[in-house]
């Protein structure tokens, strides 16, 4: 069994910004508002071309690259693998034919468990399975083995006619399941080890994993909660390049508060939607720069500072991932300069 080690909780309420108030405004948007942004900041420029402002021609002012602080990768939908498994073994242990005796000679063996539990030589059944094991009142109770006609096979406890209790199953593929069942289907506790090499151990819900689990592949290693076979509520995964995230999953997705962080020392905490960087977060650097702000689906997008480690930085407004709209650039020895930049660029002062 593997081992559940309790998994660190993600502190991303300790970091506050300043910039609370647009967090709010943008949470009030329509889902246009990305569009309706742009008019307005195309609005903007158009207005300040036509006033003569002067025209920016510094070349100490820093652009930015959109795709610098993307997510390289991302997590699977993460459906157990079981899923298509559970639906095969659903319509084998749940058809009419499971217990049905191919021989009619084999109704009277079973009768004779009618009024004390026995032991009864293997029956073959009309779906091709077959029986093996102890019976009570004409239905399988106590320890018996079941092999479908595909030569999967179920061993372990019985109650009442179902598979209940502890027992195992092995698949066609090579992998097997070892732990709880309840009316054939997997259910509370339990480990399935793939054909593959991945390892799910925790909790199961109706053949899904449900609940607290740990979930090993080649890729990545997770430890958190699963609801209806996909990871939903809080987990820690760990990719097998060293990146991680910790926090908030919905569906399967990053969703919530969360933690992402880099091998190259690079690190965001703050919130995610759909698996993407999407709301109020702060992204640090090893060398020291960082941006506190808004995204949109993984990229700068509205209010946002951004800090070098030299003390150099920008504060206004961004649009897919660069500086776009009113803003103003800080130099080191105290000197301000603000304007107004298009696609990444100081298009104009003010």
């Amino acid at each position: 069994m593997l081992e559940q080690s309790g998994h660190t909780k993600a502190h991303s309420e300790g970091f506050q910004t300043v910039f609370e108030s647009d967090i709010e405004s943008l949470q009030k948007r329509p889902k246009s508002s990305s569009q309706e942004n742009y008019k307005k900041l195309f609005e903007i420029v158009k207005d300040c071309s036509h006033s003569k402002l002067q025209q920016a021609h510094s070349d100490e002012i820093p652009e930015f690259d959109s795709l610098e602080d993307s997510c390289q990768i991302r997590p699977s939908v993460c459906t157990n693998k079981s899923s298509k498994q559970s639906q095969e073994r659903e319509e084998k242990l749940f058809e009419k034919e499971l217990l049905s005796p191919q021989n009619e000679d084999d109704y009277k063996l079973i009768a004779m468990s009618e009024r004390e539990q026995c032991k009864l030589p293997s029956i073959i059944m009309k779906n091709g399975g077959c029986y093996t094991g102890y019976w009570y009142k004409k239905k399988p109770q106590g320890q018996g083995e079941y092999k479908f006609a595909d030569q999967s096979r179920y061993n372990g406890e019985w109650s009442n006619g179902y598979a209940s209790g502890k027992g195992k199953f092995f698949d066609t593929e090579g992998g097997y399941y070892c732990g709880d069942f309840h009316l054939n289907y997997m259910h509370g506790k339990g480990v399935y080890n793939y054909s593959d090499g991945s390892i799910y151990d925790g909790q199961w819900f109706n053949d899904k994993y449900n609940g607290y689990g740990i979930e090993v592949k080649s890729d990545s290693h997770y430890k958190g909660q699963f609801r209806n076979g996909l990871k939903h509520g809080h987990g820690i995964l760990v990719f097998s390049n060293k990146e991680k995230y910790e926090g908030s999953f919905i569906n399967g997705q990053f969703e919530g508060k969360g933690t992402f962080m880099w091998p190259d020392g690079r690190r965001y905490q703050g919130d995610w939607k759909n698996g993407m960087m999407h709301g109020q977060g702060i992204l640090q650097w090893s060398d020291g720069r960082v941006y506190v702000g808004q995204y949109v689906n993984d990229k700068r997008q509205g209010f946002g500072t951004f800090q070098f480690a030299d003390g150099r930085k920008y504060s206004g407004q961004w649009m897919n991932g660069l500086q776009h709209g009113l803003g103003e650039f800080t130099e080191q020895h105290g000197q301000i300069t603000k304007g107004i930049w298009r696609e990444g660029k100081l298009f104009s002062l003010i």
